[in-house]
């Protein structure tokens, strides 16, 4: 059962730096998003990515369909979009009396929402049960989304104007939230000088969905990793410590009031702790080819896992605080080995 766990393990590492060394023709400068994205479709999660304007997200969801033979679709989200704009709707058949379903943009594999939070609450509210249950219901009729479907939403976090606070239940269904920066001055060079046109690219497609859905069924196969592991320990006392209402072994009744000065509320559920597992399985084993979990593998990922699911209180960020500070300072106060 080992070698055949660690065969199949392999042959997805080396699918993965494949597809990244594809993906690098196009999407300069961005390895480790690139990685957050192919954790997050073996991970069967979604992704929310922070950035400017102009930093390659849809081209990057365009690339990607193509190295894994798939399809994209991008929706721009904008304060008069309805749920149905997302979802899709039912419509009569002129002069008969049937109805026809039509299908809304969701209905796509790589699905990227641009600019979530210019959309209202009732809008977002679209992308609760496909990013849930991978199904949207429209009328009586359910109807099913592609399996590997995966979610790409973009956050701006420069504008603020005509935008609304993404909602808490839309937040914590998102795996992780990644930060993507200015890229470097050698590869600004080498973007300037590029091309976007993937039909003057020489980009192969590497594997299908019949290759990453086996994979991602056997690291979501209940009881792959026993619940008494200490990296599972681990991982559960980092949640459970980043929720301010709770009183935690870890952190002295002065640190636990600095913290709850800090943060007003944590959202971070049982559902983030199994994220936070199944992302820490996929970074390890897939993205970084290793055999064991590491410490570092589970530290690495704090920040993704956890920076969406902290909202802090307003003299923390009157402050200048940060979530990702406020990330470092509880992991610097949560042992890796529990005390008895």
């Amino acid at each position: 059962m080992m070698k055949e766990t660690l065969k199949i393990f392999s042959e997805a590492h080396e699918a993965v730096k494949t597809i990244i060394k594809e993906m690098s023709k196009v999407i300069i400068g961005q390895t480790e998003t690139i990685e957050h994205v192919l954790m997050c479709i073996f991970a069967g999660g979604h992704i929310l990515l922070e950035s400017a304007p102009g930093l390659a997200k849809t081209l990057m969801a365009e690339t990607l369909s193509k190295v894994l033979r798939t399809d994209s679709k991008r929706i721009q989200l904008t304060p008069d979009l309805t749920p149905q704009d997302i979802t899709g709707f039912e419509m009569p058949v002129f002069g008969t009396q049937l109805w026809v379903t039509r299908k809304g943009t969701i209905f796509t594999t790589i699905c990227i929402a641009d600019e979530i939070n210019r959309a209202a609450e009732k809008t977002q509210a679209g992308f609760m049960e496909p990013m849930q249950e991978r199904k949207v219901t429209i009328g009586l009729e359910d109807l099913p989304l592609d399996q590997l479907f995966t979610l790409i939403g973009t956050r701006n976090p420069i504008e603020t104007g005509g935008t609304f606070a993404i909602a808490e239940a839309i937040l914590d269904r998102f795996l992780v939230n990644a930060i993507i920066d200015y890229p470097s001055l050698a590869d600004e060079k080498k973007i300037a000088v590029g091309t976007e046109d993937l039909s003057k690219i020489d980009i192969r497609a590497v594997c299908g969905k019949e290759d990453i859905l086996p994979v991602r069924d056997f690291v979501l196969t209940p009881g792959y990793i026993e619940e008494n592991h200490v990296m599972v320990d681990y991982i559960a006392r980092i949640i459970d410590t980043s929720r301010p209402q709770h009183t935690h072994l870890h952190l002295s009744q002065k640190d636990t009031s600095y913290y709850r000065s800090m943060v007003s509320l944590s959202l971070a559920s049982p559902r983030a702790t199994k994220a936070y597992m199944r992302a820490v399985l996929v970074f390890s084993h897939i993205i970084l080819g290793d055999k064991m979990i590491l410490p570092e593998h589970v530290k690495t990922l704090a920040k993704s896992i956890l920076r969406h699911r902290l909202i802090l209180q307003s003299e923390a960020e009157y402050s200048g605080l940060t979530t990702d500070e406020i990330i470092e300072w509880l992991l610097n106060r949560v042992p890796i080995y529990r005390s008895e």
